[in-house]
């Protein structure tokens, strides 16, 4: 038996109008031809990341990027400090 792959966007999609409320996961289900327990699985698991979101555990990625590329920034000022305070130290024993 062939197990089916739904995309992200179809998955968010029915997430979404299971959310509204206005028909039943079994409705959506058999609409859409995907089994009321994926449905529900679905449903659990986007709730769960909700929370996350929320709480902060989980974030943009454009967020994260931004705030690695932010301390990578400052590492770099950090090591070219050091790098010109030895420098001039090195040359002083030269």
């Amino acid at each position: 038996m062939k197990r089916n792959s739904y995309s992200p966007e179809l998955k968010a999609e029915v997430v979404l109008e299971v959310l509204s409320g206005l028909k039943t996961v079994q409705q959506i289900g058999q609409e859409r031809g995907i089994h009321p327990v994926s449905i529900t699985s679905w449903v659990k698991e986007a709730r769960a990341k909700l929370v996350a979101i929320f709480k902060g555990e989980i974030q943009d990625p454009e967020v994260a990027l931004q705030k690695e590329v932010d301390t990578l920034h400052k590492k770099i000022g950090q090591l070219a400090v050091e790098n010109d305070f030895l420098k001039k130290v090195s040359g002083k024993w030269k």
